[in-house]
């Protein structure tokens, strides 16, 4: 079925992944609604980007851990149906990362993981979800670390299976409207961060994956694409996995995390 007509709603647009997935949708005919908070200068080259290229982005700047974040992206929304345009999904991308140790994690730390990424994602989808037309789709952004112990990053991989299970129980509950809710289970991806610059930490980061390596935000942004599109409209309430194999076993190092790992260099 043609995309044409059909806007998408991607938060943490201006990072690795929120870029890739944004060009990933542009690409199959999408428009695209992005939010971000930080990084603004690549936010706006995403936008000129698509748009001198004849697709259409437009910019939604709002600090996911603030209440009128929702209402300013779904009122962006409410102006694309104005302009004729059907709202197809949403792709709860953006993330807080490398959360402290566990002795070294504060009430502040945890409140601010999960406001970003577990309480944004759930009334982001709450307050667009009745615009969504059937078949339609939401698509959470979790992470391979909620799925083994993951102690040197522990309120992250806490917020990230918090969100699978949202994940879960949302799919259920907004059944009955048509619009299906799954999740990406991404690996280590680089995603620019100044650590996958550092070879001892991208050793560390492939040691994870049986496939070796890291992923690229391509390879999670592929995901996102089928999740949304018409060729998953029986898959509701699950996870694909494009951690490369991070999620079968005990792999990695977790004696370190990525935090430490850096925190030596410095």
């Amino acid at each position: 079925m043609s995309t044409e007509g059909r806007v998408v709603v991607v938060t943490g647009a201006s990072g690795g992944i929120g870029q890739a997935i944004c060009s990933r949708l542009v690409a199959e005919g999408y428009a695209i609604i992005a939010q971000y908070h930080r990084g603004e200068e690549k936010a706006k080259h995403l936008r000129d980007r698509v748009n001198d290229a004849g697709g259409h982005l437009s910019l939604v700047r709002a600090d996911l851990r603030e209440q009128d974040a929702v209402d300013r992206i779904a009122a962006e929304a409410a102006r694309a149906e104005e302009d004729g345009l059907v709202l197809h999904g949403l792709v709860n991308n953006a993330a807080k990362l490398l959360s402290p140790s566990f002795l070294d994690t504060t009430p502040k730390d945890f409140d601010e993981y999960f406001a970003i990424n577990v309480k944004a994602p759930l009334f982001l989808s709450q307050a667009l979800m009745p615009r969504i037309r059937t078949g339609g789709a939401i698509v959470n952004v979790s992470s391979a670390s909620a799925h083994f112990s993951s102690s040197g990053d522990l309120v992250y991989a806490m917020s990230k299976a918090a969100l699978e299970s949202l994940t879960v129980n949302m799919a259920e509950a907004i059944a009955p409207s048509g619009v299906r809710v799954n999740y990406v289970i991404p690996g280590f991806t680089n995603n620019g961060h100044r650590a996958f610059g550092d070879e001892r930490v991208r050793e560390y980061m492939s040691s994870f994956s049986v496939l070796g390596n890291v992923s690229q935000p391509a390879d999670v942004a592929a995901g996102v694409h089928f999740l949304l599109s018409d060729e998953s409209s029986r898959t509701t309430g699950t996870g694909l996995d494009v951690s490369g194999g991070s999620t079968l076993g005990a792999r990695g190092r977790r004696e370190n995390s990525v935090s430490a790992l850096l925190d030596r260099e410095a």
